[in-house]
């Protein structure tokens, strides 16, 4: 039996649209904290609505949806904010502050709890370092790359101390160079112990050897 704590716990949860399409059937998935996961699916298979499950924002006909063992929707609107906060990530509702620069960015995190100016500076130069993107840090966020964009995403997460990164298709419209870099990125986090969710098609998949794996198909993780 595994006594980790569970990052994310989906508990037969069936969601249907209003025309009647059956998305999701008695789903079921755990993820536990430290564990990378990795779903692929073609387009249409649900990847986004299972996204949108986990941060609370598609509210299944039935079953339960658990973040670091609270079921999001049973929890009132500021619980929510709160449990939503543990989350952060690339793709759907994560994005940067267009028009600063990457090091404002990193910090806002921490500016945002009070941390001091030694404090912030001294964090996201660490990150930075850690997922090499040292360089980037005077740049507009609006001059970077899709793979670049990534990258700092991933450190802000990060720096916030967000215990679950939910990642969908990191490796979208990525040239050789840029998918192999961050390829080696993500490598890195989940040997670190990270706790990833990540979402793809099988085409653009990551290989990340220590990850497990699954193939949304007909609204069931195979």
């Amino acid at each position: 039996m595994n006594s980790r704590e569970k990052a994310v716990d989906i508990v037969s949860v069936n969601l249907t649209t209003d025309t009647g399409y059956n998305i999701f059937r008695d789903l079921n998935f755990t993820l536990f904290a430290g564990e990378t996961a990795i779903i692929s699916g073609s387009a249409g298979s649900g990847k986004t609505y299972l996204s949108e499950l986990i941060i609370g924002g598609q509210r299944p006909n039935s079953g339960s949806v658990n973040i670091f063992g609270q079921n999001i929707y049973s929890a009132g609107e500021g619980q929510k904010a709160a449990i939503r906060r543990r989350i952060g990530g690339v793709g759907g509702i994560f994005d940067l502050l267009p028009f600063d620069t990457v090091e404002i960015n990193l910090q806002y995190p921490l500016i945002l709890r009070g941390a001091s100016r030694k404090a912030r500076k001294m964090k996201s130069e660490q990150i930075m370092a850690q997922l090499n993107i040292s360089a980037l840090r005077s740049r507009k966020v609006t001059s970077l790359t899709r793979g670049e964009r990534l990258k700092v995403l991933l450190a802000r997460a990060i720096i916030a101390d967000q215990p679950l990164l939910l990642i969908d298709e990191p490796l979208d419209r990525m040239g050789p160079a840029a998918a192999t870099d961050i390829n080696t990125v993500l490598k890195r986090l989940s040997v670190s112990g990270y706790t990833m969710l990540i979402l793809t098609t099988e085409q653009e998949k990551p290989s990340i050897p220590q990850a497990r794996e699954f193939r949304l198909y007909e609204g069931r993780l195979l």
